[in-house]
């Protein structure tokens, strides 16, 4: 690659962003090979997370709806102001793009930040959440099901998910295997037959354990 080629990417990265690739001083090519593998990894990570957001708020969904015993729970249960304007968002939302109310679309606009704050420690005194842990995660272990463990488990997981969205460098992590195998344990407890279909759609292994070195080779060969 030469210095024109690498300019014309900067242009499109940002100097800024490609300067977390090249911190510790390598040289253009392995910069870039970097920031590619970077893609390939959260790829391959964007399945997993996809099942298990939909798994974890339809499961709480439902939880929470047989708790309060009525469907629309989110008019009963009692939420701090961040989690009541979240779901106003929501509803102003599903207005604008012109749908009509229903509790599903309410759930579906609902971030990922909403649930695990559900789950969090400022609603620990509610009853809902025990409720939820033995409704949704009844494969979980019991050494893994206190709402301390979920909620440490939940928060890293949900900090994972933000990096990637946010197109953010996390091939360098240190514990990005162990957080692969937290995503997918969850997916298990939550759900034994979508984690059948996560383990077919999940392709991190083979991304991770070849490293940057593939990249490396394509940016030498293509750019």
């Amino acid at each position: 690659m030469d210095i024109n080629t690498f300019n014309s990417l900067k242009k499109s990265i940002s100097e800024e962003r490609l300067a977390v690739y090249r911190a510790d001083g390598v040289d253009d090519t392995t910069a870039i090979a970097r920031y590619i593998y970077n893609i390939a990894l959260c790829k391959s990570l964007y399945p997993l997370i996809n099942i298990f957001e939909i798994s974890l708020r339809n499961g709480i969904d439902k939880a929470l709806e047989n708790y309060f015993n009525q469907p629309d729970w989110n008019n009963v249960i009692q939420l701090q102001q961040t989690e009541v304007m979240m779901i106003n968002d929501a509803l102003l939302k599903i207005k604008r793009q012109g749908k009509r109310y229903s509790h599903g679309r309410l759930v579906a606009e609902l971030s990922l930040g909403f649930w695990v704050a559900l789950m969090g420690r400022k609603y620990n005194n509610q009853g809902f959440q025990f409720a939820v842990i033995k409704s949704c995660l009844h494969g979980c272990p019991s050494n893994q099901k206190s709402s301390a463990a979920i909620q440490k488990n939940l928060t890293e997981i949900r900090f994972l998910r933000n990096r990637i969205a946010h197109h953010e460098r996390i091939a360098h992590w240190k514990d990005l295997k162990q957080k692969h195998d937290l995503i997918l344990d969850f997916i298990k407890w939550l759900n034994l037959d979508m984690y059948k279909i996560a383990l077919e759609k999940d392709t991190f292994d083979e991304v991770y354990n070849n490293g940057v070195a593939p990249f490396i080779t394509f940016v030498n060969d293509k750019l």
